[in-house]
């Protein structure tokens, strides 16, 4: 068992549970990233294992202790860390958005590419094989602005909500997967939002076996 002490960067959906990750945080700054996983085959986290002993649950730049019984890197998710059953996450601070410059992409690293655009978004997915190549699969960065977009999914009957923005000189358009923003912002089909200096956390997903691709989502946003 190691114990790793985290700041909370994302929070999002993800079938099964939930997705969480953070940047470990060492004496001296920053560590690298770290992916929570569970021992169950989805690897998502549940509810209960991020809540704390007191009720509450974890958010986003909580600071938090979590106990891990390996590293479990996959393929380009090499932050990928398996959890201890039955030990409880233990918060012993918080962050705020201005702590986090050091963890910060550089704005000239680019979001894995070349990438490929789907039907709603814009270069917000990369190929099985492009996934693969890459030896990371979590980012934090601070575009100058972007924009939160609210569109309707026929497929799925259901709103989804956007983040545009351009990054290494390429524009992005990618879903939305922080539950607490999507709420925030989830407020009509076609409202748009203009955000200065928004801080996002960028993961890209396992590989769709059905269409060999892999999604970036914005699975944390701070504002």
């Amino acid at each position: 068992m190691v114990t790793k002490r985290i700041v909370c960067l994302a929070n999002s959906f993800r079938p099964g549970g939930s997705c969480v990750a953070g940047i470990e945080i060492l004496n001296d700054g920053f560590g690298p990233w770290v992916r929570p996983i569970s021992h169950r085959p989805d690897q998502a986290i549940s509810d209960n294992e991020k809540t704390y002993a007191d009720g509450t649950r974890l958010a986003m730049l909580d600071v938090i202790d979590i106990d891990f019984d390996a590293h479990r890197p996959e393929h380009h998710q090499t932050e990928n860390w398996l959890i201890s059953q039955g030990v409880r996450w233990r918060k012993v601070g918080e962050a705020l958005p201005h702590h986090l410059g050091g963890a910060l992409l550089p704005r000239t690293t680019p979001l894995w590419r070349p990438a490929q655009s789907t039907y709603s978004g814009r270069n917000d997915q990369v190929t099985g094989q492009i996934a693969h190549a890459s030896n990371w699969s979590l980012a934090l960065v601070n575009p100058a602005i972007c924009t939160v977009d609210v569109s309707f999914n026929p497929f799925s009957n259901s709103n989804e909500v956007w983040v545009s923005f351009e990054w290494a000189g390429t524009p992005h358009k990618i879903k939305l997967t922080d539950p607490v923003q999507f709420a925030r912002f989830n407020t009509g089909v076609g409202d748009r939002y203009t955000l200065e200096n928004a801080i996002l956390c960028i993961s890209l997903a396992h590989v769709w076996a059905q269409r060999n691709t892999a999604s970036k989502l914005v699975a944390g946003l701070i504002v």
